[in-house]
C-alpha cells in the first residue's frame, strides 16, 4: 500500500512540475519588446525568455499570441496606422552574456512570424516574402498599365 500511495504521490507532483515549467508567465518567464519604426517599415516584436529555453511549438504560441495582441492595438489607438505589419521572432537571453541572445527556431527554417495588417492575420515569414513579391508584380503591373494609358492617350 505505500509503495502505490508513494508512485502516485510522486506521479502527480511529477505532473504539477511538468504542467507548471510548460506553461510561461509573462514578465517572469520572458518580457516583450516592440519597436515600431518609420510607416512604411515592419515595426518589430521580440518575445524574449528569460530563465528557461521553451520548446519550439510553445514559443510560437506565445509570438503569434504577442502578435495578435500588438496587431489589435493599432485599431484601439486611432493615432496609428491600422494597416501596420509587424514581424515576432522568440529570442533567449543568456544571463552569462545577455548582450548575445539566441535565436529561437520554430521549425527547421522558420524563426519568424508576421502580422499583416491589412489582412489582420499571422503568416510565416517565408510567407511574407513572397506575399511582398506578389505585391511589387501588382505594382509593376499597374504602372505599366497607367503608362501605356497615357501613352494612348498622347497618341
Amino acid at each position: 500500500m505505500k509503495k502505490f500511495f508513494f508512485t502516485v504521490s510522486f506521479t502527480l507532483i511529477f505532473a504539477t512540475d511538468i504542467f507548471c515549467f510548460v506553461h510561461f508567465a509573462e514578465k517572469t518567464d520572458y518580457f516583450v519588446e516592440f519597436q515600431e519604426k518609420s510607416p512604411g517599415m515592419l515595426a518589430i516584436l521580440h518575445v524574449n525568455f528569460i530563465s528557461v529555453i521553451p520548446e519550439p511549438k510553445e514559443a510560437e504560441e506565445i509570438v503569434k499570441q504577442q502578435l495578435k495582441i500588438y496587431g489589435n492595438m493599432p485599431a484601439a489607438n486611432k493615432k496609428t496606422p491600422e494597416s501596420k505589419n509587424i514581424i515576432g521572432s522568440a529570442w533567449h537571453i543568456n544571463k552569462v552574456a545577455p548582450a548575445n541572445p539566441v535565436k529561437i527556431k520554430f521549425q527547421k527554417d522558420l524563426a519568424a512570424y508576421v502580422w499583416l495588417g491589412k489582412a489582420r492575420k499571422i503568416v510565416a515569414f517565408p510567407d511574407y516574402i513572397s506575399f511582398l513579391k506578389k505585391e511589387k508584380n501588382i505594382e509593376k503591373l499597374k504602372y505599366k498599365e497607367s503608362k501605356k494609358r497615357l501613352q494612348e492617350a498622347e497618341s
